[in-house]
This record gives structure tokens, C-alpha cells and sequence, in this order.
């Protein structure tokens, strides 16, 4: 029996006819190719159509954002702002933890899409897009998507919505139990853009969470933190961090300054103490 799926041939073929396996293909060739502009409708139409299956939903968003349309920011962010979790939850989960990670590959394709964005004139939505995922960031799980989609944005630009989002998970750990996923990992994650215009902040908000989580696996996100850090503050962090998570921890601060090029960035005790 055939696919009775009207809009099958939106995401299962790709622009010559042929069927595809999988929408992912579809979403790489549409990156490079623009008779993707034809698929626009019929996917919007799908992202809203209650009927349709909810991977399809799923693909049809993920399709539409990945090329950088106003439409899939709009989903996205109509998606995190529901009263309820999206029609495709718990379609696509964490490895580790198995929490759903749907966000999370909503995310890689509005970060991956800035390109497509400016090509577009859509980098407003786009911008729109990663604020409302920040906002359920203390209760979604994103996996590193999100603190990787925050780098494409301009850091000044979505700097207050990441203090907030750090701050609401600081207060959700506050209370057991903790959700799912890795909140406090995610915490760090979406810290570290903050890192370029307000580093005091994001080391303060990085101590706070060290307050609450003091887990050796914790702490090594932490350390990618604070080796990007140039103040006294990110140092002494760095520090108490090592005290308390010693060697493995150690061993993450040290290979996440080599590979940013250098050690702390003031000198300790009996040195020439100075901030950069």
C-alpha cells in the first residue's frame, strides 16, 4: 500500500524527482540549491497542518529553518513558547540521558543557518529564534546545540537573554529533582558566548553554579569556561575548581588554555599580578 501522505513528495524527493531516504538530504541540497524556494509553502503548510505525522512536522521545521526562512524561525520559536511540549517530542533523544533532544536539533539548524540568514534578510527571526530557545533553557535539554548556535549570534545581541536563562537554571537546581537532562553542563554551555562582553558576569554566574554542582563532571565544562576567561576572577575560579575536582579537572583547565594559546592570565601569588 502506498504512502498516503499528501505531502510525501515535499520531503522525500529531492528537486529532481528522485526519492530520498531520509529529509536530511533534502536539507543539504537546498543549501546550495534554490529551487528549494519552491518547497517553502508546501512546508509551512505541513509545520502547521495538526494531521500531518509529527516527524514529518519535525522535518518540515528543521527544512525551513536550516534555509535561513523566517516561517521555520517562526516555528521554532511558536514551538518554545507553547503552553506544551511540541507534537514531536520525545521523537529524537539524548544518547547519555535518553531526555529528548528535540530542541536541541532545532537549534544546530537555526545556528547553522546564519549564512542563509544574511542572504536572506531574515537575521531579525533568526535573532528571535535563539531568544525563545533561550527561554526554556532551564527546562528543555539542548545538548551543546545551543551554546554552539549562541556563537553565531552577535554576542551583545543576546547577551541579556543568556544572563536570564543562566540565572532561571541556577534557580531551577535549587530544586530537586533536577530535570533530565544536564542542567548544569547546559548552564555552562550557553555561558560561554557571554564570556566576550561581560566576562565578570558569566565567571560570577559560572560560580554560582559551581556553589550549587561540584560534580567532577560538571566542573570539566567549567573548565572550558575558564580558560577562556582573562581576568583575576576566571583564575581564581579556575583554581578552586582544580582544589576541588583535582587531577582529571586539572587536566581539562590545562588543555583548554593550551589550546586557547596560553595559561592564566594574571600572575599568582609572588608573580606580577595584573589583569589583561
Amino acid at each position: 500500500m502506498g504512502d498516503a501522505r499528501p505531502y510525501r513528495d515535499l520531503l522525500y524527493t529531492d528537486f529532481d524527482g528522485a526519492a530520498l531516504a531520509s529529509p536530511h538530504e533534502l536539507i543539504g541540497e537546498g543549501l546550495e540549491d534554490d529551487r528549494h524556494l519552491l518547497r517553502v509553502p508546501g512546508l509551512l503548510a505541513v509545520v502547521d497542518d495538526e494531521a500531518a505525522e509529527p516527524l514529518d512536522r519535525l522535518f518540515a521545521c528543521l527544512a525551513l529553518t536550516g534555509w535561513g526562512e523566517a516561517g521555520g524561525y517562526r516555528a521554532v520559536a511558536a514551538a518554545a513558547r507553547g503552553a506544551g511540549p511540541p507534537p514531536w517530542h520525545g521523537l529524537s533523544r539524548d544518547r547519555f540521558r535518553s531526555a529528548d533532544d528535540t530542541f536541541g536539533l532545532l537549534a544546530a539548524q537555526v545556528g547553522l543557518s546564519d549564512a542563509m540568514a544574511e542572504r536572506k534578510g531574515t537575521e531579525s527571526a533568526r535573532l528571535e529564534a535563539l531568544r525563545a530557545l533561550l527561554a526554556i533553557a532551564d527546562r528543555a535539554g539542548f545538548g551543546e546545540q545551543l551554546g554552539a548556535a549562541l556563537f553565531t549570534a552577535p554576542a551583545a545581541a543576546v547577551a541579556a537573554d543568556i544572563v536570564a536563562a543562566a540565572r532561571r537554571g541556577l534557580a531551577r537546581l535549587d530544586r530537586k529533582p533536577w530535570p533530565p537532562f544536564d542542567l548544569p553542563a547546559q548552564i555552562v554551555d550557553i555561558l560561554e558566548p557571554l564570556v566576550e562582553v561581560d566576562e565578570p558576569t558569566a565567571i560570577a554566574l559560572a560560580e554560582e553554579l559551581v556553589r550549587r554542582d561540584a560534580n567532577p563532571h560538571t566542573l570539566s565544562f567549567v573548565a572550558f569556561l575558564v580558560a577562556t576567561g582573562r581576568t583575576r576572577a576566571a583564575a581564581a575560579l579556575g583554581e578552586r575548581i582544580v582544589a576541588v575536582g583535582g587531577p582529571d579537572v586539572r587536566e581539562r583547565l590545562a588543555a583548554a588554555r593550551a589550546r586557547r594559546g596560553g595559561g592564566p592570565s594574571w600572575a599568582g601569588p609572588g608573580g606580577a599580578a595584573h589583569l589583561r
